[in-house]
């Protein structure tokens, strides 16, 4: 099974049931994904929201910590094989009470795996890099994928693209952990040659199709947002929304993120989208540890003069991510003023987005953190 934090939970007592039923022998069990990878020893001791405590013998036989690709093929080689498990490097287990396991070092080389199986039409989202130089402290990102960012080359994107329209794909979504970045070697800038390349093979391809880059997964942060960048967006993609990476309306707090922009960075990508044709769409959070009432009110007065000229915001609550700089942060939940605010913006069309889940998350793992129970 793959884990998100917010769904280790289901995958846990999906796992529980599984063992109730069949035994614990019936199976070998591994769960990975970012969960696993920022907390392995809480699927090991098959730990969840729910619990009061500890169930022995309900977690998971191992944990995958990191990229899963070729540690899933060493897994099924040693299972048909019959071979133990202990000695592939990236997988995790408890031994007397102690997590023991050898990390993986290298990276898995994107060209040997393409983005998108090539022998049945499963149709998803396209991943063309991984990795992400800027190490933000609350980004799970850099400690899966590391921190040298990988992509794909032009000959495999447009192989996919081209496998994928002969089976009758009509949309085309790129994915990256900063949706502009693609083959950029210079921090902060686009390379928009690659860009354009990327995007006219890509089109070459799609017989029609159309292609996305910029869109909800994968937003673009904001100094990469350039006048010429999204000129060439503009030519070749059909979303009408760029989303632009935020985070806060605080300088104080995207300093302590180490987010590597400013607030007025993310004004000017406002700006030059609205002005290349493209709607805004910012993702901001609340709840950061160590935010002020102050820190806020500036978050605020960001969301409301960027609607005034015609922007909207995904808003989200900070929940702290095992593996990261902010794993053991406090959240500052909202206050009842925060609340108000926040509904009226959601009214008034400007705010969406998933604060009050996330919130309430955020509120369950504080609690079972401070209660020493496991984690969500």
């Amino acid at each position: 099974m793959s884990a998100m934090t917010m769904t280790a939970r289901p995958a846990t007592e999906l796992h529980r049931d599984l063992k109730s039923k069949w035994g614990g022998t019936a199976f070998t069990s591994i769960c990975g994904g970012p969960h696993p990878t920022g907390d392995a020893a809480s699927v090991l001791k098959g730990e969840s929201a729910s619990d009061t405590g500890r169930s022995p013998g309900t977690g998971f036989d191992y944990a995958c910590v990191g990229e899963g690709e070729d540690i899933v093929k060493e897994v099924a080689l040693g299972l048909a094989r019959g071979k133990a498990l202990d000695g592939v490097a990236g997988l995790f287990r408890l031994k007397d009470d102690e997590l023991t396991g050898e990390v993986r070092r290298d990276r898995v080389d994107l060209e040997r795996c393409p983005p998108l199986p090539m022998r049945n039409r499963f149709p998803t989202h396209i991943e063309i890099g991984r990795g992400c130089r800027w190490g933000c402290a609350y980004c799970q990102t850099p400690g899966i994928h590391g921190r040298v960012e990988r992509f794909r080359s032009l000959d495999s994107i447009e192989k996919v693209v081209d496998f994928y329209a002969r089976t009758g794909m009509k949309d085309y979504r790129f994915v990256l952990p900063n949706a502009l970045g693609y083959a950029s070697d210079r921090p902060g800038s686009p390379n928009c040659d690659a860009l354009s390349d990327l995007l006219e093979r890509a089109r070459s391809r799609a017989r029609g199709g159309r292609l996305f880059l910029g869109s909800f997964p994968s937003e673009a942060r904001p100094e990469y947002v350039t006048a010429e960048a999204l000129g060439i967006l503009k030519e070749h993609v059909s979303n009408e929304k760029l989303v632009i990476g935020g985070q806060s309306g605080s300088q104080r707090i995207l300093d302590e993120l180490k987010r590597g922009h400013s607030v007025e960075d993310i004004r000017k990508a406002c700006d030059t989208a609205i002005g290349a044709g493209f709607k805004p769409a910012i993702d901001l959070v609340l709840g950061f540890p160590g935010e002020s009432a102050e820190d806020r009110r500036q978050t605020f007065k960001l969301m409301e003069d960027l609607a005034g000229q015609g922007s909207r915001v995904n808003m989200h609550f900070f929940m702290p991510l095992p593996g990261t700089p902010l794993a053991e942060g406090t959240p500052v939940f909202l206050r009842e003023h925060d609340r108000r605010v926040l509904d009226r913006l959601a009214q008034d069309g400007i705010v969406r987005g998933g604060w009050r889940r996330q919130e309430e998350f955020s509120r369950i793992w504080v609690k079972r953190r401070r209660d020493k129970s496991p984690c969500p």
